[in-house]
């Protein structure tokens, strides 16, 4: 069998893991269910000056917490409770001292001081469904993307001075009949590209917040737009199973580099060099490992969660909070489980698993309640997103 980075193109079964099921405790504490090797040597793509994440935000949609664990083998930190109701679903951060937070439930923004793990600042942007909060590299300006109204809403940022402002909102329902998800911004902060629903890629001029065209993309992105460099990002979207593209996002374009096949598909995350991916699967309990250095991409291997016994009863689902992997750590949320997993990215052995909180009914397309936003239900867990170092 060939070999590709030293992992063959095969299905990995974790099959000791639906025995584990047993031992993985109860809410709130960590089980090792593997031994943590020593961090391998971080790749020539990482900067000198980045320092391994301490922290692990992981946000749980149906208990309104925002978990904080351990980055490399989960043990407890600490725990944020938000309002009832508030339904957090991303986290993401521009520096190390804050963290932006969508509520899905409730339809406000939440920007908590990460030092003292107090809200600093929360704004009401719709009646329910904001997904998620991003800050432009220059750090002066937030794009959120509000599903349920269809809007693209700026915010003008001042870290420094602790001051967040509302600013103008773009109606890309009525500009594309399509709904706005995730946002990768240009070097310059000038440009923003939203992935939309159901398919394609909003490029919008952010100074004067106007659509200037669309990027038909074959499927469904989700947030699964990772920065491989200042003017370029790696893309999964949904169509034919994992389509994976690069965007140049100076001249506006997409390079298809294949597809890979998959049951379904909805995050995507990649080593900080560059050379393998992961997505994920969520209906068939999978993560699919993608070998990033062949024309077309091929499928190195497949990861199979099967703490909760039964198809579709373990969900791996978001991935890392938008950013190339630190070192050889892949978090993994596992949606449906309530379950939070760390993977060697390199070797792809298991090093941790730990539940956070008890499995709860949830809408698959926003992982928010079954029927009206009050309805009890959401994702158990779903964000998983490393808190930076400087």
């Amino acid at each position: 069998m060939a070999m590709r980075h030293g992992v063959g193109a095969r299905q990995i079964v974790w099959a000791t893991l639906a025995g584990l099921s047993q031992s993985v405790v109860g809410c709130d504490d960590a089980t090792n269910v593997s031994q943590v090797r020593p961090r391998e040597v971080q790749t020539s793509r990482d900067r000198a000056g980045v320092k391994m994440p301490k922290e692990l935000w992981v946000t749980s949609q149906g208990s309104s917490v925002i978990f904080i664990r351990n980055f490399e083998n989960l043990s407890p930190i600490d725990k944020i409770d938000l309002p009832s109701g508030a339904g957090p679903h991303i986290v993401t951060f521009h520096s190390p001292d804050f963290a932006y937070v969508g509520g899905m439930t409730d339809g406000k923004v939440y920007i908590i001081d990460a030092n003292t793990r107090q809200v600093a600042y929360s704004v009401q942007l719709a009646p329910t469904l904001v997904h998620q909060v991003k800050v432009s590299p220059d750090g002066a300006t937030a794009l959120v993307s509000i599903i349920g109204a269809r809007a693209l809403t700026r915010m003008f940022v001042d870290e420094a001075n602790r001051s967040w402002s509302v600013g103008p909102s773009l109606d890309i329902g009525t500009a594309t009949g399509k709904a706005p998800v995730c946002t990768a911004f240009r070097a310059d902060s000038r440009r923003a590209f939203v992935s939309l629903n159901p398919n394609g890629i909003a490029v919008v001029d952010v100074p004067s917040m106007t659509l200037l065209s669309q990027i038909p993309t074959d499927g469904f992105i989700a947030c699964g737009m990772i920065k491989s460099d200042d003017d370029h990002v790696v893309i999964a979207s949904a169509g034919s199973g994992g389509h994976i593209y690069t965007l140049d996002m100076t001249t506006e374009t997409l390079i298809d580099r294949g597809a890979v096949g998959a049951a379904s598909w909805h995050s995507f995350a990649m080593t900080a060099d560059g050379t393998r991916g992961f997505g994920s699967s969520p209906l068939s309990d999978e993560v699919i490992v993608i070998d990033l250095t062949t024309t077309p991409v091929a499928k190195l291997a497949t990861l199979r969660f099967d703490q909760i016994p039964g198809v579709g009863n373990n969900q791996p689902d978001a991935f890392g909070g938008g950013e190339p992997n630190y070192g050889n750590v892949l978090p993994v949320g596992l949606r449906a489980a309530g379950n939070v997993a760390v993977v060697n990215a390199h070797n792809l052995e298991l090093r941790s698993i730990v539940n956070l909180a008890p499995p709860a009914p949830f809408n698959p397309m926003t992982c928010g309640p079954v029927g009206a936003p009050t309805a009890s239900g959401g994702c158990a867990v779903h964000g998983v997103t490393p808190r930076p170092r400087q």
